[in-house]
């Protein structure tokens, strides 16, 4: 009997708490939120040079054995694939078959960094070891692809049809990832590699024609702002346009091509070679915390 007043006296306490603390509740309807993980941010001299080259010669990782080859067959199969199923013409591209296009590619590729990190992280809790830095990129490239999903799902509403192809590509991705992982994680990184090639290549495509005048997009894109998720991530000028966002998640998509490649190529128990560079990310953002106004 102690016992159950004991109890229903906390719960009376904890309520009281909840209905009177002057905090704003974690879950409450405010809806600005800044991700406290850390990103590259391209800054606009750098992200100029890189665009410039890639638009002149596209890098393509050439396949170096049957694996490569099988590899780089699949992903251009799914690729001209799914130009044809979203409608996708590259000479003009229509808007509605860029939205099919950037959700359901942001959805996708948020997947391989996360199942690599996951199994990963078992591998190094079961083996007793240290992972050498390769679960921190991975983890900061899944989190980089979902915060290019939620920034277009500031932009555009996907229909249910869209909904339902990326709940089946998930389920079916994670699976086939997870098991070709745990035998060969190279053939996984190698797949990425080509994917993000191509995801490149969209959006290259993007920007051509938001900055060619009368293309389809062009028409309707070109005033779009940039929505303040991707103002905050980015550390964008307030007055940042759509088309700015697009060539920060491209030069995002180059990164994770080249590190796929990489990782591909080099043994798994190497040291990872870009770990030092969220080093460098975390104290470019923690400067930029102290200097709020710096970027606007």
């Amino acid at each position: 009997m102690m016992l159950g007043l004991a109890r229903t006296r906390m719960l009376m306490q904890a309520q009281v708490h909840f209905r009177l603390t002057p905090q704003q509740h974690p879950l409450g309807k405010e809806k600005k939120w800044a991700n406290p993980t850390q990103n590259h941010v391209w800054e606009e001299q750098e992200l100029a040079k890189i665009l410039e080259k890639e638009a002149k010669v596209a890098v393509h990782f050439k396949p170096q054995g049957f694996m490569d080859r099988l590899t780089y067959g699949a992903v251009m199969a799914c690729y001209h694939a799914f130009n044809f199923i979203t409608g996708f013409n590259k000479e003009d591209p229509s808007p509605k078959s860029l939205i099919y296009r950037v959700l359901i590619l942001e959805s996708i590729a948020g997947c391989p960094g996360m199942v690599a990190a996951g199994i990963r992280h078992f591998r190094s809790l079961r083996k007793m070891e240290r992972d050498g830095g390769w679960i921190h990129t991975l983890l900061e490239e899944a989190e980089n692809e979902r915060m290019h999903l939620l920034v277009f799902m500031n932009m555009f509403s996907p229909g249910l049809a869209t909904r339902l192809a990326v709940v089946g590509l998930q389920y079916t991705l994670v699976a086939l990832l997870t098991a070709v992982y745990v035998i060969r994680p190279q053939l996984v990184h190698r797949f990425v590699g080509y994917l993000e090639e191509t995801a490149v290549q969209t959006y290259l495509n993007i920007i051509k024609h938001l900055e060619t005048p009368g293309s389809k997009i062009n028409k309707e894109w070109k005033d779009l702002p940039a929505p303040v998720i991707a103002i905050d991530y980015w550390r964008l000028p307030k007055d940042a346009s759509f088309l700015e966002v697009v060539k920060q998640i491209c030069a995002d998509e180059m990164h994770h091509r080249d590190v796929n490649h990489e990782f591909a190529s080099i043994s798994q128990k190497e040291f990872n070679p870009f770990v030092t560079e969220h080093i460098k990310d975390a104290d470019q953002a923690a400067e930029a915390r102290k200097q709020p106004e710096a970027k606007m």
